[in-house]
């Protein structure tokens, strides 16, 4: 088994088991407010403090966690202990959370949401969910039905990763649409000169 191979075995093995043993923890980036100067709130960052090895980045497991259908429970625990943490901040901050393409599978992401606004006690308008433009592209029934139903619960859709890919059907979702843009994007435009 070559090398690459042999680490995705072992970062299977070890995701199975890191929920139940707590090894996922949040960081929180500030989120700011340019035209106010301020901190309005954070954006819930998923890491996994692997026991033996130490910090293990996102990219290196979340796709895994996808192919092997354990992203839709990951994305839960993050869903449910961004909102708790952010019940106990001052009013006003917001908590932003990633959701994944595999959770629109389903009508389960609603009750999720719900559910996690309903146990924290986090005001709605406080919560951010973060799609990114794939999610939006697919413009299939199901996919807008359950972002219609995300924003009838309060919570603000911000477009993740905005630079990945095409902006323009995004159009089709009538409600606010907050963009965060891609690291590479927005690394890349800090070389543009203007005139």
């Amino acid at each position: 088994m070559d090398t690459d191979l042999q680490a995705r075995h072992a970062i299977e093995i070890g995701l199975r088991s890191a929920l139940e043993n707590g090894e996922f923890v949040l960081d929180y980036q500030p989120v700011l407010d340019l035209q106010a100067d301020t901190i309005c709130g954070f954006e819930a960052l998923i890491r996994w403090r692997h026991p033996d090895g130490g910090v293990i980045p996102p990219d290196d497991f979340i796709p895994i966690a996808e192919d092997i259908g354990l992203i839709t429970a990951i994305g839960e625990w993050a869903l449910n202990e961004a909102c708790a943490e952010a019940a106990r901040w001052p009013d006003g901050l917001k908590v932003a959370v990633n959701l994944y393409a595999i959770q629109f599978k389903g009508p389960r992401i609603i009750k999720s949401v719900a559910g996690a606004l309903r146990a924290s006690g986090l005001p709605a308008e406080r919560l951010e969910l973060e799609v990114t433009e794939t999610v939006l592209l697919e413009q299939t029934k199901a996919n807008l039905a359950i972002l219609h139903q995300l924003r009838a619960l309060g919570a603000r859709i911000v477009m993740d990763d905005f630079g990945t890919a095409s902006f323009a059907t995004a159009s089709r979702f009538h409600a606010a649409i907050c963009v965060g843009c891609n690291a590479c994007l927005v690394a890349s435009s800090a070389t543009v000169r203007w005139p």
